[in-house]
């Protein structure tokens, strides 16, 4: 490729040569041997080039409405997160209670039995029977009555039990004195029939004037009672009367009893419709949104609350559930179920377009929905075996919800970003470059929409490290925005990292070897008590990502790179030229800059084996930064002239070195601080208006004949 060179720079100089060489010489002067020694110059080449016919704009690198180069990178929905990514309020409903019935009451009984005086008389001895025998359908003195156990007698059997414990309750004795004479009193004792058990204690009488009534009760609390009960009657005697009397045998003493306000904490009975009173028919139903978190209000789209409602009583219950903080419009919402003996029951409560109040508990506001409720219970006639332990669990479960909203506190969570180091894989490259290089104004935004209604305070730690260097990104923490809930239900923001909060610049200027992430995200960080965080049903928060990269920039960078010597040259005594018949071949560069940024060059032939520079070729300031203003816009093009000499010193060299190292300085303009110190701009209507020329000095030698 070189031998070509030498053969067209040749041919050149050929055609060239009746215009440059001097036509008139003294030949007196000259000696046998001639020595030729003349100098050519020859256009090579010349040109206008533009930034705007360099870059061809596209979504990437753009002009901006100033004509400000920059590079962009958009890269869309690289964060997308949704409610469930956060919270699982689908699952938070916690309600499974049982309720013992606990006692209940019975049916009142009633049961009456007579003795006539006919069989009190028959208790007495012969003669006092007798002597009352005697005197029956007469009208004379009744006879006193000595103190006389009468006997024992059984009531009819109760159809409203077959046996009952009681825990509270009576049994009421009502004597009725139907003899002509007052009863001095009487004592009255029940029994279960069945086993002769006694029934309570006593039952006192005291002095019953004839034709009336005395009265006792004997308490039921921890008594056993079956239905058939039987009664012994110990009379405390009559006076009889000091007036004449009709006497008749008929006339009795009238015993009965009846049972009233009684509970029973077991047996078998008829149980009739009755409210179980042992409850206090409120209670509350827990939600568990996640740690910390307490919720007041809740808005449903639509949705249901799961019921299952499990007897383990022998009867018919009947639920009835009201939600007094929960409204559908200005109704509250309530239901009434009627689950069978010994039954399960599952079933839905619409809860469609409701609002849940959970804040309503004084005690705890948040997290609680008040639930009263009432569960009524009967055999429907029927006699039934049952105890008081018996129970009727109810579950409640809030199923598939769709929110409108949720409303309290979310809390102060806070998400650690692990600790990672991404290596760029560049140290090969850093290398080989030197000197200062700062993108000056860099910048990364993101662009959010945001429907979470909480603050989120992010703190983002990046550190660039080359060798023993570091740059801090230095970000502080940073609240992201949120809507204001209710009312507004999105929020549409921007942030950005730039120069103005951050040390971007000097982090990607650095540029580094490795960069290490660290950080940390923290809900509600100024107000861990705060009630009015929003989370909508629909809440999103989804971000786009845009890194921007203007022209603006200052460097002073030296780019070494070193090849293998590509110009070595095979053996040339059979070529027509020879680098040794030019004493030098020049490039001539004129150009006017219009970039403020200037180029050098130097080119070094190295010897690898004695680790020695043989030959080195300087370009330097083959362009010339272009001045700036105060803004780093171009205010006038920079004239420049550059020669690049090669010498018969570097055609030597040659095929001695292995290497050819090539040095690239590129230096922006100087504002008096020193090369590559002022911040520079490019724009579209930067250009460079160059020629080149090419200037060669042959050294021919030759014999005159």
């Amino acid at each position: 490729m070189l031998r070509k060179l030498f053969v067209f720079i040749s041919v050149a100089a050929a055609f060239a040569a009746s215009g440059c060489v001097k036509e008139t010489y003294d030949m007196d002067t000259l000696s046998k041997k001639a020595h030729l020694s003349p100098t050519f110059a020859i256009s090579a080449v010349r040109g206008d080039i533009s930034l705007s016919d360099l870059i061809e704009p596209n979504d990437t690198v753009f002009f901006d409405e100033n004509d400000l180069l920059k590079i962009v990178f958009r890269e869309d929905s690289v964060i997308d997160f949704r409610m469930e990514d956060y919270y699982d309020l689908n699952d938070m409903v916690s309600f499974d209670q049982t309720y013992p019935i606990g006692d209940l009451s019975i049916e009142p009984f009633m049961g009456t039995m007579n003795f006539t005086l006919d069989e009190i008389s028959q208790q007495l001895s012969p003669a006092e029977r007798a002597l009352f025998v005697a005197l029956n359908g007469t009208t004379n003195n009744l006879p006193p009555l000595p103190p006389t156990n009468i006997g024992t007698k059984t009531y009819a059997a109760f159809s409203t039990f077959e046996y009952a414990n009681f825990t509270e309750g009576s049994i009421d004795i009502l004597v009725n004195n139907n003899l002509p004479a007052t009863l001095s009193g009487a004592t009255i004792k029940l029994y279960n029939a069945s086993d002769n058990t006694r029934i309570g204690g006593d039952g006192i009488i005291t002095p019953i004037v004839a034709g009336s009534t005395g009265t006792t009760s004997i308490d039921l609390a921890g008594q056993t009672v079956r239905q058939s009960i039987k009664a012994e009657i110990i009379l405390d005697g009559s006076p009889g009367t000091s007036t004449p009397v009709l006497i008749n045998l008929n006339d009795n003493i009238e015993i009965t009893i009846a049972g009233r306000d009684m509970r029973v904490t077991s047996g078998r009975v008829i149980l009739p419709i009755q409210t179980i009173i042992s409850l206090d028919n409120r209670d509350t139903v827990d939600f568990d949104p996640g740690e910390d978190i307490k919720i007041d209000l809740i808005k449903m789209n639509t949705g249901n609350i799961s019921y299952t409602i499990v007897s383990g009583a022998p009867v018919t219950s009947h639920v009835d559930l009201k939600l007094p903080t929960a409204k559908q419009g200005n109704d509250t919402i309530t239901t009434s179920i009627t689950v069978g003996p010994n039954a399960t029951l599952p079933g839905t409560i619409s809860v469609d377009n409701s609002v849940f109040n959970l804040g309503a508990v004084a005690s705890q506001p948040y997290n609680l929905l008040p639930v009263e409720y009432s569960i009524e219970l009967s055999s429907t006639g029927s006699m039934v075996t049952f105890n008081s332990t018996d129970e009727i669990a109810i579950n409640l479960e809030l199923l598939d919800p769709d929110f409108d909203y949720v409303k309290g506190y979310f809390g102060q969570q806070t998400e650690t970003l692990d600790n990672d180091t991404i290596d760029l894989d560049i140290k090969e490259i850093l290398d080989r470059i030197s000197g200062e290089f700062l993108i000056s104004s860099p910048s990364i935004t993101l662009n959010y929409k945001n429907s979470f209604a909480l603050p989120v305070e992010i703190n983002l730690q990046a550190t660039g490290y080359k060798m023993e260097d570091s740059v801090n990104l230095d970000l502080e923490p940073f609240i992201l925005g949120y809507p204001a809930a209710p009312a507004q239900r999105d929020f549409t923001g921007t942030f950005p990292i730039n120069k103005t909060n951050s040390k971007l610049p000097e982090l990607v200027s650095m540029p580094p070897e490795k960069i290490r992430f660290s950080g940390s995200a923290i809900m509600n960080p100024d107000n861990p008590n705060t009630m009015d965080n929003y989370i909508f049903g629909d809440s999103r928060f989804i971000g786009d990502l845009e890194i921007e990269v203007p022209a603006e920039f200052r460097m002073a960078l030296t780019f070494t790179d070193t090849t293998e010597n590509f110009l070595q040259m095979e053996d040339t005594d059979d070529s027509p030229v020879n680098p040794e018949d030019f004493e030098f071949l020049r490039i001539k560069i004129e150009a006017e800059n219009g970039f403020p940024l200037g180029v050098s060059l130097s080119l070094v032939l190295h010897d690898s084996a004695s680790k020695k520079d043989l030959c080195v070729i300087d370009a330097l300031n083959i362009l010339k930064p272009a001045p700036v203003n105060a803004e780093g816009r171009v205010t006038e093009p920079t004239m420049c002239n550059t020669d690049i000499d090669i010498t018969r010193d570097f055609w030597k060299s040659i095929n001695i070195a292995d290497k050819i190292i090539f040095k690239f300085t590129l230096i922006t303009t100087d504002d008096g601080a020193g090369a590559g110190s002022e911040d520079v701009k490019i724009y579209s209507d930067y250009k460079i208006n160059f020629k080149a020329a090419l200037a060669l000095k042959p050294d021919i030698k030759f014999d005159l004949k």
